[in-house]
């Protein structure tokens, strides 16, 4: 039996090239550890576009402009989940002070297929790829 649905907000990070930013979890981490997965977290109010700008500086340390794309609702170990995904355009990494996970990196299309990814986050990318 599943506890209660969480709301989770992510955002599909991407540059000029088309190649998307993942965040790898550390070890550690409670769910999926040592994957790839997007930026995001647990929504703490209804409020998701203000939860996923403060996620963004949480993990990344940097602010930056989002727009809401879509929901995609998903069951896995973590339980049921509502995911709000978000599209944000980055080219400078420069600015961005990783504060959670265990490093980022930028992927092409191709590349995404050979990584450790979890569950949700496929779900995800196969529904923008397709979409958008």
């Amino acid at each position: 039996m599943y506890k209660m649905e969480k709301t989770i907000v992510v955002t599909i990070i991407e540059n000029n090239k088309k190649e998307l930013l993942l965040q790898k979890k550390s070890l550690d981490y409670p769910v999926y550890p040592g994957v790839w997965c997007f930026v995001g977290g647990e929504a703490e109010s209804e409020d998701f576009h203000k939860e996923m700008l403060r996620e963004i500086k949480e993990e990344l340390g940097i602010k930056m402009n989002v727009k809401f794309m879509f929901t995609e609702k998903t069951i896995s170990k973590r339980g049921k989940s509502t995911f709000y995904v978000f599209l944000g355009k980055l080219n400078d990494l420069s600015k961005i002070k990783i504060k959670e996970g265990v490093g980022i990196a930028l992927f092409g299309k191709k590349e995404l297929n050979q990584l450790r990814i979890d569950p949700e986050t496929k779900k995800i990318l196969i529904k923008y790829f397709k979409e958008f």
